[in-house]
């Protein structure tokens, strides 16, 4: 009779989640939640279907080859839809305004981004225009999303935050991969929370923490041979972010697309990443 038999035959029936029935007594401190004939929580994404199917499928679903790897943001847009409190941040945004003379103004400006391949046609190599032209001629779209006029300042936020996010790629060396999304999310994170309140940083950072840290979970679930690069990736985006003189959503790019990068990334003061050098991520957060 082996160890393990021996241990199956002294507490069949006692386990409860891989702990004793006393063990899971301990942990709950004799403890029961409030019973009624609808499951609910004080939390609103643990009461929000639409954000418990949409974290849950992130977090823990395989990555297949037949998918691409944002086949699941459009359920994330909805899960974050559903819990948003716009009220809420509306009132946050207001509250920034008079504590920060600099983001008011920079709000009452309105200042669109200026994501047109007429734009950057001319801009000479090495410049930020020229990295943009490379991007758009592979087809991508940086303005797919908020395609409309802001009509408050969370309508330009949305906006601006939507609407920069590639050029973020493109500036930071964190390239549109598994590891250079999640370095680009912790970044935001960190760089957001050094900026602003807590308050207001949590609010404009949902969907930062949700991508970062669904992949963070399925990479050490499903894929470990990823494990010790996303790490990395976590720690480079937390100090590029903490090391930002500016949030990046705000930077005027337009003034910068003449600029070469390497004095842009020093005038902003940005951890410069791997760029292409993730791009093998890719490959192993798969199959």
């Amino acid at each position: 009779m082996n160890e393990m038999t021996t241990i199956e035959k002294k507490d069949t029936g006692n386990y409860e989640g891989g702990m004793t029935a006393e063990q899971a007594a301990y942990m709950r401190m004799g403890m029961e939640p409030v019973a009624g004939s609808v499951p609910m929580s004080t939390s609103k994404y643990l009461n929000s279907p639409l954000y418990v199917h949409a974290f849950t499928t992130m977090s823990l679903r395989r990555m297949g080859h037949d998918l691409p790897t944002t086949y699941d943001i459009p359920n994330m847009s909805r899960a974050l839809a559903d819990t948003a409190d716009l009220q809420e941040g509306t009132r946050l945004i207001a509250e920034e305004r008079e504590k920060n003379p600099e983001f008011a103004a920079w709000l009452d400006a309105r200042k669109p981004v200026n994501l047109s391949l007429d734009r950057v046609k001319d801009c000479a190599p090495g410049t930020l225009g020229a990295a943009l032209r490379e991007f758009l001629g592979k087809g991508y779209k940086a303005d797919f999303v908020h395609n409309y006029e802001p009509k408050s300042d969370l309508d330009y936020l949305m906006k601006r935050i939507g609407h920069t996010h590639d050029l973020q790629h493109l500036l930071t060396g964190f390239g549109p991969n598994h590891g250079g999304e999640h370095a680009l999310a912790y970044m935001n994170i960190a760089s957001t929370y050094k900026h602003f309140t807590p308050e207001f940083a949590s609010f404009l950072t949902m969907a930062n923490k949700f991508v970062s840290v669904a992949l963070l979970t399925r990479v050490g679930l499903h894929y470990p041979q990823a494990m010790n690069i996303i790490l990395e990736a976590t720690r480079w985006g937390i100090e590029a972010g903490q090391n930002l003189k500016t949030l990046l959503f705000m930077v005027d790019y337009d003034s910068y697309y003449d600029w070469q990068m390497e004095d842009i990334v020093k005038d902003l003061g940005i951890t410069f990443g791997p760029a292409e050098g993730w791009d093998y991520t890719e490959d192993l957060c798969k199959g």
